[in-house]
């Protein structure tokens, strides 16, 4: 029989577990730090991936300061563009230096990886109890490589956190931490637009590094926190407070002494005090732009760089250069005190001022020694009149481009002879040009004139002629390819012997150089060489010395301008004993524009000793509407030769002078007839020979022909002896033709003027007919009571002459008792008052009878006025 299977009795109810509270807070938090660990290691991961990429040459190809030194190797300027970065080595930095860095800006800086982790802590428990974000945990590494990597370094995000920290410990990892520290002082900002430490300790305490005394550290390491709240030039309150706060710092830590910390907490700002008291337009220190001494100088360095060298601007303002010059800061120096002086340059006529510009050379080196561009310099890099300015050269081109030629082509020597008369030239489209000097409208011509009178007197009419005779090509080619002058082809004209062209300051001192040099031109040039920032020289100008002309023709020119110095027209340039040749130049308004305005766009003077070269050039820019910008009786041999001689008697002083030029062999001298040019002949006159020097071989050998011996009529000296003159006398005159008979002769020729024709007696007057009739306009003598001195045979006549006499001379008309005719009998050289006139004739005692006399004056021009009115005189047995 079956079982009946049991019966399960009824579960009760199973109770349910208690979670606890504890439990779920930990599930809770737990869960929530694993994903905000998930979160933040993802927020990290996208955080370092976008980290800059890494370029360790942005450590050391930062942008740096240029620094630029003088011929001795001082340094004379900074070149930077918005930033002052001097790079230093760690050696350079003083241990004072990065210890105090370290003691304010990371004290753990050499026991940790990059990123501070206790600092970190401490930098977020100060925050929370500040409730703000004030607090920085940036080790010095990591503010390096926010400040070389970080596009944004100023940014304060977690993001940008990160990376810095990812770039900091990649550094450490690199570089060992002196390195680091080394590339983080040379790269910190102190404001100022001075970038490292070294930049600053010039821009605050104007001095070098290695000089600073431990207030100054104690500055500058509190300034990259708050580079404008803690600037001393704007808060040296603050500046002082924060610095002593620093100094108490570095006593902390063993780092000064407590003495030194008290003998520092009252230190002034001696450097910002004296920048702002020497600044009155500006309270702070500006250290980019124009703010360099000789800035003309400096600014044409910049250009020859870039022009002439290749270099960029970044090159050059941020490369770190070390950049060697010829200026020599004693004549520039002299230079600029010369443009800055107000006394040395005319007055202008409205409130424009009159510009002026200078170059000064050593002529055997062709470094530029100096250099200024205006009277002021107010933009970087603008307007360098010196070197940019190309103006017309007037008469200060001739001995360049018809003198200097002439000596080197041959054939000719400074005693050549042409004519100073009107001239007239084919000046193309049917015009004629005739040009004429300076002063002939009140001086007249001077005629027949040597090549040395011509320079020495800057003659126009002698040097076109010159040039005329030696060919336009090829004074155009031996000013261009000889002497370094800037021509253009439409300069290939005849009025080039007159300065048309257009020429620089520089230009012209480095041609004038080669006549100073003896022949040799050097290129000219501001720069000796060009450091990197690592040391190594990159640039060394090729300096071409080369002879252009020969020896004697240079010794020739130096001669010919010797005399514009000593008894021309630039005299005002003497210097002491030195030997100083030079050449005076102005340049001519445009009738086409001013009409018949006297006045002169340029002045010019270049000058030189057998040391240096230097030419100065004055007037305005530009000229506008107004037609008043010119210069009114300036001339070349005026201001320009004073600041010229001021300027070189500094850059002269100390220097063992030189009183003449170095006379070189192949030099002869002999006499010359300076009317012809050639060896005096037997006529010649002395007062027209002189001696002259010339190159061996253009020395003349023939003999002067200008000089003939003619008749005169002696009773009519105006004319020449004809038939039947009887009283004769033989005279020396010119004989020159082919000038225009309206034009009159020069006052040293004058008297040696050939008459023009023969004088033709006309038949003896008879006993009643009186003197001829002369001039109405020229004074009447009045004679007096004739007395006769038997022992000497004379008549003594008194003369009385009427107001407007002077400058004349007197002929005596005599009717002898025995002749039916009246005789001129003396043309006297001077008037006298008592004339004694001889009336023995052959030796034969006078004839009684009566003697009548008459007197008239005769001009110079030789026209005689009327006759007086008779006197009488009886002589008996």
């Amino acid at each position: 029989m079956a079982t009946p299977p049991k019966k399960t009795p009824p579960k009760s109810p199973r109770r349910k577990r208690r979670v606890s509270k504890w439990r779920v807070f930990l599930v809770t938090f737990g869960s929530a730090f694993t994903l905000a660990c998930i979160a933040l290691l993802i927020y990290a991961l996208y955080a370092v991936a976008g980290t800059p990429d890494w370029h360790p040459d942005t450590l050391t190809n930062q942008k740096q300061t240029s620094f630029i030194y003088d011929m001795g190797e001082k340094q004379i300027a900074e070149l930077h563009a918005t930033e002052d970065r001097q790079m230093v080595a760690s050696s350079e930095i003083p241990d004072l230096v990065k210890k105090t860095f370290v003691a304010v800006e990371d004290k753990r800086f050499y026991d940790h990886f990059g990123v501070d982790p206790i600092r970190i802590v401490g930098s977020l428990i100060a925050d929370i109890k500040s409730q703000s974000f004030r607090e920085g945990a940036s080790t010095i590494t990591m503010q390096l490589a926010n400040n070389a990597f970080i596009e944004n370094p100023r940014e304060k995000t977690l993001v940008r956190k990160i990376q810095q920290a990812a770039l900091a410990i990649q550094l450490e990892r690199e570089y060992t931490k002196d390195e680091i520290l080394t590339f983080y002082l040379n790269r910190i900002f102190f404001g100022e637009s001075s970038f490292g430490i070294q930049a600053a300790a010039k821009t605050y305490f104007g001095h070098e590094l290695s000089e600073l005394t431990p207030d100054e550290i104690a500055l500058l390491a509190r300034l990259p926190q708050a580079p404008s709240a803690y600037n001393p030039y704007y808060h040296p309150e603050t500046a002082k407070e924060r610095r002593n706060i620093v100094l108490g710092v570095m006593k902390a830590a063993g780092l000064i002494t407590p003495e030194e910390y008290t003998q520092y907490l009252e230190a002034p700002f001696t450097h910002v005090e004296n920048v702002k008291a020497n600044r009155a337009e500006s309270e702070k220190p500006t250290f980019s732009g124009a703010d360099y001494a000789y800035p003309y100088f400096v600014d044409h360095v910049i250009e020859e760089l870039i022009n002439e060298h290749g270099l960029n601007e970044d090159q050059i303002y941020n490369g770190g250069l070390r950049i060697y010059t010829t200026v020599d800061t004693k004549i520039q120096a002299a230079a600029e005190k010369e443009f800055a002086n107000a006394k040395n340059f005319p007055q202008s006529v409205d409130e424009t001022p009159v510009q002026g510009a200078m170059t000064v050379l050593d002529p055997s080196t062709g470094a530029i020694r100096a250099l200024v561009g205006g009277r002021d310099h107010s933009t970087a890099r603008g307007l360098n009149r010196a070197t940019q300015a190309y103006r017309q050269p007037g008469s200060t081109v001739k001995p360049l481009v018809v003198y200097a030629p002439a000596m080197e082509k041959g054939g000719f020597f400074p005693g050549t002879v042409l004519d100073d008369m009107p001239v007239k030239y084919n000046a193309g489209n049917g015009k004629v040009w005739a040009p004429t000097n300076y002063d002939t409208e009140y001086a007249g011509w001077r005629g027949l004139i040597s090549m040395r009178f011509a320079v020495q007197n800057s003659v126009n009419i002698y040097a076109v002629k010159l040039m005329n005779i030696i060919g336009v090509e090829y004074s155009w080619n031996f000013g261009k390819n000889n002497l370094g002058l800037p021509l253009e082809e439409n300069d290939k004209v005849l009025s080039l012997a007159l300065g048309t062209n257009h020429v620089s300051t520089l230009d012209m001192a480095s041609a004038y150089g080669v006549f100073a040099y003896n022949g040799v031109r050097a290129t000219p040039h501001a720069i000796v060489k060009v450091l990197d920032s690592s040391g190594k020289e990159i640039i060394t100008p090729t300096i071409k010395v080369e002879r252009t002309m020969k020896e004697t023709s240079a010794y020739l020119m130096n001669s010919m301008l010797r005399s514009v110095v000593t008894s021309g027209t630039g005299t005002r340039a003497q210097v002491g004993n030195w030997a100083v040749a030079g050449k005076t130049g102005t340049t001519s308004l445009d009738p086409d524009i001013y009409g018949y305005r006297t006045g002169n766009p340029d002045a010019w003077f270049a000058g030189y000793t057998p040391n240096y070269v230097g030419v100065v050039w004055m007037g305005y820019d530009k000229d506008d509407e107004t037609l008043t910008h010119y210069l009114r009786q300036v001339y070349g041999g005026g201001f320009p030769a004073q600041i010229w001689k001021n300027v070189m008697t500094v850059a002269h002083d100390g220097l063992t002078v030189q009183t003449e030029f170095k006379r070189p062999a192949g030099i002869v001298s002999g006499s010359y007839d300076t009317k012809s040019g050639l060896l005096p002949s037997s006529l010649t006159p002395k007062d027209f020979v002189r001696t002259e020097i010339a190159a061996q071989g253009n020395f003349p050998t023939q003999v002067s022909d200008i000089w003939v011996e003619k008749e005169i009529d002696k009773d009519h000296p105006a004319y020449l002896a004809g038939t039947g003159t009887v009283n004769k006398e033989k005279k020396v005159f010119l004989n020159i033709t082919g000038r225009d008979p309206e034009t009159p002769w020069p006052s040293d020729e004058k008297p040696f003027q050939m008459p023009k024709e023969e004088y033709n007696a006309t038949p003896p007057p008879t006993e009643t007919t009186t003197p001829p009739l002369g001039d109405a306009g020229i004074p009447v003598p009045i004679p007096g009571i004739v007395v006769y001195d038997a022992s000497q045979q004379t008549a003594m006549l008194p003369v009385t002459y009427p107001a407007g006499s002077e400058g004349h001379t007197l002929t005596i008309y005599v009717k002898f008792p025995d002749q039916d005719f009246i005789q001129t009998y003396s043309t006297q050289h001077e008037i006298s008052e008592e004339i004694r006139i001889p009336l023995s004739v052959d030796g034969e005692s006078p004839s009684p009878g009566e003697y009548r006399f008459w007197v008239s004056l005769v001009n110079s021009e030789g026209v005689a006025g009327n006759p007086s009115e008779g006197a009488s005189l009886s002589i008996t047995d």
